[in-house]
């Protein structure tokens, strides 16, 4: 052979060669490729994961706030209800142990010797105006008047009496003690004698 030809073989081989190190190149870089984009997919199944994790976390938290708040709320409605009744329970209370003190000055004003026109039954009078005053800015109310209808909530009977003329049964025919209510809570019950 000849130095041509061996070069034109030596040529033949070295393109054979590089045409080869081509395809192979190719391959490994298809495989590098196809493993690039397994890699890049399995990355991306992994950030897609996280996201719908920290997704339902969000929500989880957003759930757990709206109920803490919501309950919040409701203790802070239910804590001021509790107080108002506190503070209510609280004037009854007061208010009732009053009362046997207005009775007793009801019933000095009645007994005082001198009438009306004497300088104590005015002192007395006077501090009955004021103690009636004060109770009743606290919305105490006075119950049971003859004439009224018996109402076993707010009265307590003590005595059925017989029927006068003209009056209707059921009836209140005399108040032996008065009853007092606030709102709608009643602080002391009204002793009545009741028409039969």
């Amino acid at each position: 052979m000849s130095d041509i030809e061996k070069e034109n073989v030596i040529d033949e081989n070295t393109q054979n060669n590089d045409q080869a190190s081509e395809a192979q190149s190719e391959v490994k870089s298809k495989k590098s490729t196809k493993a690039e984009s397994a890699k890049a997919d399995k990355k991306l199944a992994e950030v897609l994961n996280k996201l719908s994790e920290a997704v339902a976390e969000r929500d989880d938290f957003k759930d757990k706030y709206q109920r803490t708040f919501s309950e919040f709320n409701n203790y802070k409605k239910r804590m001021a209800t509790t107080r108002a009744d506190a503070y209510k329970d609280g004037q009854c209370d007061v208010v009732s142990k009053i009362l046997p003190v207005l009775d007793n000055f009801e019933r000095a004003l009645e007994h005082i010797e001198g009438g009306e026109d004497s300088a104590l039954a005015q002192g007395f009078a006077m501090v009955y105006k004021q103690l009636t005053a004060a109770v009743e800015q606290l919305g105490v109310e006075e119950l049971g008047a003859p004439g009224d209808m018996f109402d076993p909530n707010l009265h307590q009977a003590i005595q059925m009496v017989d029927t006068n003329e003209g009056d209707v049964s059921g009836t209140i025919a005399g108040v032996a003690q008065k009853g007092y209510k606030m709102d709608d809570r009643v602080i002391r019950h009204c002793m009545v004698m009741v028409n039969k």
